[in-house]
Order: C-alpha cells, then sequence, then structure tokens
C-alpha cells in the first residue's frame, strides 16, 4: 500500500507541475537522475529562494521551465522496494509539498502570458 501511496503522490505532483508550467514538458517533477545547466541555476538563485527539503525537486525544475529553459526526458526506472528506506515525512513534506504547489500556482498566474506564448513561439 506505501508504494501506491508513493506513486499516487507523484502522479499527483505531475499534474501540479503541468498546471504550473502550462506544459507536459517536465514528464516526472519528483524522480529522475538530474542535470541542470549551471547558469541558468545561477540566475535563479540570484532571483528566487529555492525550497531547500522535499519541494526542492519541485521548485527548481518549475521555475527554470518558467525561465525559458528547454526540458530532455529521459526514462528513468522508479523503484520502491518493499523493504526500502524513505525519508519522506508524511505529515510534513506534504504540508511542505502542497504549499510549494500553491505557491508556483499563484507564481504562474502572472506568468500567464508568457507561459502562453510560449506555446506559439
Amino acid at each position: 500500500m506505501r508504494r501506491k501511496k508513493r506513486v499516487y503522490g507523484r502522479q499527483i505532483t505531475n499534474v501540479w507541475i503541468w498546471i504550473n508550467t502550462l506544459s507536459l514538458a517536465i514528464a516526472d517533477g519528483m524522480c529522475g537522475f538530474r542535470c541542470y545547466p549551471l547558469a541558468a541555476v545561477e540566475t535563479l538563485l540570484a532571483s528566487a529562494q529555492i525550497g531547500q527539503g522535499m519541494d526542492f525537486d519541485i521548485d527548481i525544475v518549475v521555475r527554470l521551465y518558467w525561465q525559458g529553459l528547454d526540458m530532455v526526458n529521459i526514462d528513468t526506472a522508479v523503484r520502491y522496494p518493499l523493504d526500502g528506506v524513505s525519508h519522506f515525512r508524511m505529515l510534513e513534506d506534504n504540508v511542505l509539498i502542497s504549499k510549494k504547489h500553491a505557491q508556483l500556482f499563484f507564481g504562474m498566474l502572472w506568468r500567464l502570458p508568457r507561459l502562453l506564448a510560449r506555446h506559439w513561439r
């Protein structure tokens, strides 16, 4: 049952990422190997406070997309072993992630014209 919760949680996060970017460009916002261009990250860190916990992956990938960065997705297997160790704190991290999704949603609203224009370039 715990594995299903993890999968559903990731799927919910992905839907919110798609809403907050108005795009399906980010295939999985919480799992996988990530490489970020250093210059884009430096620019981002100079202008925004990025989440420091379980909200980090969501925050940085959405904000880099908002900066105009194109995403490259490479399928990565996600495994949840039955005896695997998770550092996810059910209540605290879900609250943290929910707050981040809300913050990004309101950030998306004032970026709406630019995000929509990105589809027509």
